[in-house]
């Protein structure tokens, strides 16, 4: 889930508030919670722009993590070979996003990105910390959580551009989650290798025959779900709109 930063939610903070933590450590993904202290009003262009400043952050701090995790992961050249194309399509999110910022005169994304060694989220124990020497399963495993945080963020994007009739917005958002919806299928299909390859390095006795009923498990999880769960516009949300 995208939590907006203060100017996404028209958030004021009192200087005892200040959930941001910086760690400018490439390769290292931290999520603290956010606590909004008072909500004011802002316009449409506002509203967008504050959201475009929030991806911009949030991407711009999951390059920072992929780029130190390709210099830590040399030793898995098969690995690097799935992670360098996705980090081409993070740094084309980056530069798409700063021009889009550009035409539209976008305020508070230079502060955004700033801030954006702490990406601010409410999920589970509200920390998730990255810790490189962890091990590969544990790399990869943090960046399927930030696609998933940069997915539902483009959602978000998508849904607020659309609303609001800002056609570019959409379209981009659209793109951006298109990408993501991919790479994390990527992920998907190359963690349980990763897993297998990491465990047995560690000299325990694995079996590598279970991988194709991994997959089957990863499969018919997905489809069955996306044919038992409401669509959009049928969830209870949607009904109260």
């Amino acid at each position: 889930m995208m939590v907006p930063t203060d100017a996404a939610l028209g958030v004021r903070h009192s200087s005892a508030l200040e959930p941001w933590r910086p760690t400018g450590v490439p390769g290292k993904f931290v999520i603290n919670r956010h606590i909004p202290e008072e909500i004011v009003g802002r316009d449409k262009n506002e509203a967008i722009n504050s959201y475009i400043s929030d991806m911009l952050a949030l991407e711009d701090h999951i390059e920072n993590a992929i780029r130190g995790q390709l210099s830590d992961l040399s030793d898995y050249p098969d690995v690097l070979a799935e992670l360098r194309p996705l980090h081409r399509t993070v740094e084309h999110h980056i530069a798409d996003l700063r021009g889009l910022s550009d035409r539209r005169h976008a305020g508070g994304v230079a502060e955004s990105v700033k801030r954006a060694g702490s990406v601010v989220a409410g999920v589970a124990a509200g920390i998730i910390d990255l810790v490189r020497t962890e091990g590969l399963p544990k790399n990869l495993r943090d960046d399927y959580t930030a696609f998933s945080l940069a997915s539902i963020g483009y959602v978000m994007l998508h849904t607020t551009a659309l609303t609001l009739d800002d056609a570019e917005v959409a379209d981009l958002a659209q793109q951006h989650f298109t990408d993501y919806a991919r790479a994390v299928m990527r992920l998907h299909n190359v963690i349980p290798a990763a897993v297998i390859r990491y465990l047995r390095e560690d000299g325990l006795p694995v079996r590598e025959d279970v991988l194709p009923q991994v997959e089957r498990t990863i499969e018919e999880a997905w489809s069955s779900q996306a044919q038992n769960e409401p669509r959009a516009t049928e969830t209870s949300a949607a009904k109260n709109l």
